[in-house]
This record gives C-alpha cells, sequence and structure tokens, in this order.
C-alpha cells in the first residue's frame, strides 16, 4: 500500500515542484559559485552573442559612409570575443565543477533518505531499481544544470539584452523578434504538456525493465537451477519492446513537431530578411543595426529550434528524478522521537508490556499479537519457539525497531525503545539472522562490521570462537577473500559463521539468534553452540529456533503460537506439561519441526 502512495507521488506534478525546491536548495548551498558562474557565462554569452556582432554589424554598416570608421569597431569587436572567451574558458569549467559538487551532495542525500526508510521498505521493493533511482535522481540534476546553465541562461541573456538593443533602433525589428520568440516557446510549451502523459508512460516502462533486470542478475543462480533462462530474456523481451515502442511513438512525433518548428522558424526569418530590407531602403542608418538584427536573429532562430528540446530536457530530467523525490520527500515508516536520548544499558532487561502488533498492510483486525507480556531477566537466556506463524520473528523486528508496536511499549532496562535512538538501541544488540546477510567485501571486513577499527588479532580471535577460522584459513586468499554479493561465495553454514563471528566480535550486551544454526550440519552445529554458550555468558539473550536441540539448555523456553504465550519454563518442565512443546518435541526427525 505505501509502495503504491509512493508511486502516486512519483505521478503528482507537485512532486516537481518539490525536486526542483531539492535541486535548487542543494545548488544555493554554495552561493558564491553559483554566482560567480552565472557571472561569466552571462558576461561571455553577452560578449559572444550580442556584444561581437554588434560591432560586426557597425563595421560593416562604417564601410558604406564616407567618414565612418570601420576599424574601431573591428577592434571592439576583436576585444569583445577575446574577452568572451576568457570569461567562458574561467567560465565553463567553475560551473562544472560546481556542478558535480551539488551532484556528490544529492547522491548522498538520497542514500541518506534510503538508510533512513525501514526494513519493510526495502522489503517491497527491488534494491537494483533503488539504485536505478539514485544513480536517475543524481543524472537527472546534471542534465537540468546544464539545460539551465548552457542552453536556458545564454537564451534568456541573448534575448534580452540582444532585443533591447534592437528595440532602441527599431522598435518594428523588436516587435517581430517578440512574436517570433514568443510563438516558438510557446509552440514548445504546448507539446511538452501534450507529451506529458507519454513521458509517465515510458518512466514506468523503463522502471518495470530496469527492475526485472536487478531481479533476474540479483537472483541469477536461481535462474540458471530452474533452467530458466530463456524464460527471463522472454520476459524482459516483452517489457522491452513495450519500452521501445513508447520511445519510438515519442520520439516519431517529437521529429514531426520538430520540423514544423523548423518550417515556422525558416518562414520567419524569410520575413524578417524583407522586412530589414524594407527599413533600410526607407533609413538607410539602420544597415547596422539591420545588419547585426539580422546576424541576431539567425543565432536566436538557432537556439528557438533547440527551446522544445531543451523543456523537454527539464521534463525528463523532473521525471526521472520523480521516483527518488517522492522517496526523499516521503516521511520515513520509522523515525526518532524530536530529542530522543541514546539507550543506557545497565543489565539488559526486556520488557514487553501489553505490546499490539499487526503489519500497516494488514486487514485492520489481523494482529499478529495483542497485549502480549513478556518480561526476560538481565542474563537470562530464553529461547523462542512455536509453530510458523506463531510471532517469533516478528518479535526480534520489533526488538530491534525494524517496525514499532501498534499499541503497548517494549523496554530495555526500564527505557521505552521508542524514545531512544534507533542507532543507539541496534548498537546494544548482536542480531544473527536466519539467513546470513553479507556484504560483498572480504570476509575480514564483514566480520569487524560490528566493530569498526578492530585489530586483525580480534578479527581472528572472533573467527576462531565461531569455527570459521577453519574453512578461512584454507582459503586461497584467507581473510582477504571476496564472498561476492550476499555472500553467495560462501556456503550457508560458510556464511553462518561470519555472521555469528561479526556478532561475537560485536560484543553487545543482548543478543538474538533468529535460527542461527539452521545453515549448520550437526558437526558443525555442536562447534558452533558451544561458541554460543560461551557469547551468551553475562548476556541477555533471545534464541529462535526449530531445532529444539538447540535451546534445550536455555534458562527459559517460550513457547508462541498465534501470537500468543502458551507456554513457558525450562526444558524438562516443559516436556512434563506433555502440551504444544512436548508435541513438537516428539515430532522432530533429525531435530526439526515437522509442521
Amino acid at each position: 500500500m505505501k509502495s503504491n502512495v509512493l508511486e502516486a507521488k512519483t505521478r503528482d506534478r507537485s512532486n516537481d515542484k518539490e525536486t526542483i525546491k531539492l535541486f535548487w536548495r542543494a545548488t544555493m548551498r554554495y552561493k558564491r559559485n553559483v554566482a560567480i558562474s552565472a557571472l561569466l557565462v552571462t558576461a561571455n554569452v553577452i560578449l559572444l552573442t550580442v556584444v561581437a556582432p554588434l560591432f560586426v554589424g557597425k563595421t560593416l554598416a562604417a564601410l558604406a559612409i564616407p567618414d565612418g570608421e570601420p576599424l574601431r569597431y573591428f577592434v571592439l569587436f576583436i576585444g569583445a570575443a577575446l574577452l568572451g572567451i576568457v570569461f567562458n574558458r574561467i567560465g565553463h569549467p567553475y560551473a562544472m565543477a560546481h556542478q558535480a559538487i551539488v551532484a556528490r551532495d544529492l547522491t548522498e542525500r538520497a542514500l541518506t533518505s534510503l538508510l533512513r526508510r525501514s526494513v519493510g521498505f526495502h522489503n517491497d521493493r527491488v534494491g537494483g531499481k533503488l539504485v536505478s533511482d539514485v544513480l536517475d535522481f543524481t543524472a537527472a540534476y546534471l542534465q537540468m544544470a546544464s539545460a539551465v546553465f548552457i542552453d536556458a541562461l545564454p537564451l534568456a541573456t541573448t534575448l534580452l539584452i540582444g532585443s533591447a538593443i534592437i528595440y532602441v533602433e527599431s522598435v518594428p525589428l523588436g516587435l517581430f523578434i517578440t512574436i517570433m520568440t514568443v510563438t516558438i516557446i510557446g509552440l514548445g510549451i504546448r507539446t511538452s504538456i501534450q507529451m506529458r502523459p507519454r513521458r509517465y508512460r515510458r518512466l514506468e516502462a523503463g522502471k518495470k525493465m530496469t527492475a526485472h533486470l536487478a531481479d533476474t542478475i540479483t537472483n541469477v543462480q536461481t535462474v540458471k537451477t530452474f533452467g530458466a533462462e530463456d524464460r527471463e530474456l522472454r520476459e524482459h523481451q516483452k517489457l522491452g519492446q513495450i519500452f521501445a515502442d513508447i520511445r519510438v511513438e515519442d520520439w516519431s512525433l517529437i521529429s514531426r513537431r520538430g520540423n514544423n518548428r523548423m518550417l515556422i522558424l525558416v518562414i520567419f526569418q524569410a520575413l524578417f530578411v524583407l522586412i530589414t530590407i524594407w527599413l533600410v531602403r526607407h533609413d538607410p542608418a539602420l544597415l547596422g543595426v539591420g545588419i547585426f538584427a539580422f546576424t541576431f536573429t539567425i543565432t536566436l532562430s538557432n537556439r528557438l529550434f533547440t527551446v522544445n528540446q531543451l523543456i523537454r530536457i527539464i521534463e525528463e530530467s523532473l521525471l526521472q528524478a520523480s521516483p527518488m523525490t517522492a522517496v526523499i520527500s516521503d516521511q520515513p515508516e520509522i523515525t526518532d522521537k524530536p530529542g530522543a536520548s541514546e539507550l543506557r544499558i545497565q543489565g539488559g532487561q526486556v520488557e514487553l508490556q501489553n505490546v499490539s502488533f499487526r503489519y500497516h498492510d494488514a486487514d485492520r483486525n489481523n494482529y499478529v499479537f495483542t497485549n502480549l507480556n513478556l518480561t526476560i531477566k538481565p542474563g537470562e537466556r530464553v529461547g523462542l519457539v512455536g509453530p510458523s506463524g506463531g510471532g517469533k520473528s516478528t518479535l526480534t523486528r520489533l526488538l530491534l525497531r525494524f517496525d514499532d508496536v501498534t499499541d503497548g511499549a517494549i523496554l530495555i532496562d526500564g527505557q521505552n525503545i521508542a524514545d531512544v535512538t534507533q542507532t543507539s538501541l541496534r548498537q546494544h544488540i548482536a542480531y544473527v539472522p536466519q539467513e546470513p546477510l553479507l556484504f560483498h567485501r572480504s570476509i575480514k571486513e564483514n566480520i569487524a562490521y560490528g566493530k569498526p577499527g578492530a585489530s586483525p588479532a580480534e578479527i581472528k580471535e572472533a573467527a576462531r570462537l565461531a569455527h570459521a577460522d577453519e574453512f578461512i584459513n584454507k582459503l586461497k586468499d584467507g581473510y582477504d577473500t571476496i564472498v561476492g554479493e550476499r555472500g553467495v561465495k560462501l556456503s550457508g553454514g560458510q556464511r553462518q559463521r561470519v555472521a555469528i563471528a561479526r556478532a561475537i566480535l560485536k560484543n553487545a550486551p543482548i543478543l538474538i539468534l533468529d535460527e542461527a544454526t539452521s545453515a549448520l550440519d550437526s558437526e558443525s552445529e555442536v562447534l558452533i553452540q558451544e561458541a554460543l554458550w560461551e557469547l551468551m555468558k553475562g548476556r541477555t539473550a533471545i534464541v529462535i529456533a526449530h531445532r529444539l536441540s538447540t535451546i534445550q539448555k536455555m534458562d527459559r523456553i517460550v513457547v508462541l503460537s498465534e501470537g500468543k504465550i502458551v507456554e513457558e519454563g525450562s526444558h524438562k518442565q516443559l516436556l512434563r506439561k506433555k502440551g504444544l512443546y512436548a508435541k513438537l518435541w516428539s515430532h522432530q526427525s533429525g531435530g526439526f519441526i515437522e509442521e
């Protein structure tokens, strides 16, 4: 549902205003750079497209006058041209450097926004598409900035200064240029408005194709496992054909409209020549301004012909930036309260007080938990078991504030986790998920992620305790081995051991293990359990496991079913009760729950 809201915002025209605001604020953070760039570029345009042609006209006109001074005007022409080149030499590199800095800032802004979004937000989206949105956002700014500095600003400057000079010398010529300009720009704006729905269609088609590409490449091993290369290629061809058809339709229309504008400009130029001839015949003194006006009109016509392209670039830039703008302008799902304090751990007691929770996209009455109460004492080791869908993993998500409770509160050492910063909360929790999440970096970097700046000795000790050093030392590059995207170059058990080593090195007071030994063989599990028991000493530990053998020695086992605590006690106590836990235990085969 949230995803649909963002897609609607992408198509909303107010989103364009927000994009312009974002770009403007990022640009104006460096006012000095903007002022210098604009001044130099404007001066360059005035000198090369207005002043220099004006002196050329006066030079030629002076040849027809007995006491004219063509050499003086020629020298002024050379001076204006050279000065314009100097300004251009300084101004454009300065402007490009400024754009590069702003683009860097916008990329950081986009990444910051994505990092602040919830885990649920990212679970609902294809990661590759989000990367594409970030790159498109920055590229859109560069296109728009270039259009404004290289095209729009010179056009506006040329038009205003040149027209003013012509108006002073000849009102009819000035009026003609004004009419020509308004006509061509008006046609460009009209075309842009008519093309807008087509551009939205093209954006959506392009994003669908990109999302499919990213999803396919990310899951290429699954594609190959099922021999589905041709199937995915056919799907891509179908999406690519839709995108190509829209592009051909758009570009064909743009080409036809461009030819129409070209014809109109040629007609205007022809009329301008006739008007200039008529005016000069009646007033020979207008020859100089007539030559300038004609040169100016040719230059202006060339620039006006690109007006529609300029408008289209700006429209395309706004459209290209819109998905990321929608994300940036949207409120993150999980936020820190104003003035949120840092979490302070004393013993690590965890309390759930009348916790109720349902997912934002679930039915109104479809709660995972309703008035759930649970207290885990400092240093207590608690196992969570129960059938799938009972709420075990959801409970860990709430503890980490990947989601916020709907009602009630979760307290750590008496502090409501909704009142502390998310960063400080998660810094005090070591989390090992069922599916280990590794970066496309070295094993050494992955282990040290929870403790930046850890020494090589600390990293190796954590790996030894997790029994990961046994396979790491056999690798060609050892701890410098790159594990691949999401750790695909390692086996499931190896990835899990690296994740456990990372948790060991983090040395947090609260430990959450969500099926942390599920990817291990029985022999490895025995070794890892030894490390985990050592890790749990003096820490509050919450362990989710389908292998009930993993949690037999827990201080307490909590049995969850349909969002409720149906039993709790030690392994022996629960077996004696002959309830759900005993049933699950008796149904195990090879250490797993049969459901």
